[in-house]
């Protein structure tokens, strides 16, 4: 359920008309992170969440979304350029399908 407050965000819930979220994909060690980012932002807003996830997850995302009673549409696709910016990146960059 979207309307839990529990999720350390000192915001009541519907306190803005639109949210954009840009959450960490949900990897490596902090895997749900993603959907943790989106049912706050879900909880935040009164009319719209906009939010990148990997295209990887979509399906996974959009039933999430279905589950919580919101809809949801993927508006665009786009690759995302991630540069590497810890020491355990072995790449450059790497271009994420979102």
């Amino acid at each position: 359920n979207v309307d839990d407050n529990d999720d350390g965000i000192p915001l009541s819930s519907n306190c803005v008309d639109t949210v954009l979220t840009n959450p960490p994909f949900g990897t490596k060690h902090n895997a749900g992170i993603d959907v943790a980012f989106l049912k706050c932002a879900c909880r935040l807003a009164r009319r719209a969440v906009y939010s990148f996830h990997k295209t990887s997850t979509r399906d996974y995302i959009l039933r999430q979304a279905k589950d919580w009673n919101m809809g949801a549409e993927v508006v665009a696709e786009m690759k995302f350029d991630i540069p590497a910016m810890y020491k355990f990146h072995k790449k450059k960059s790497v271009d994420v399908e979102v």
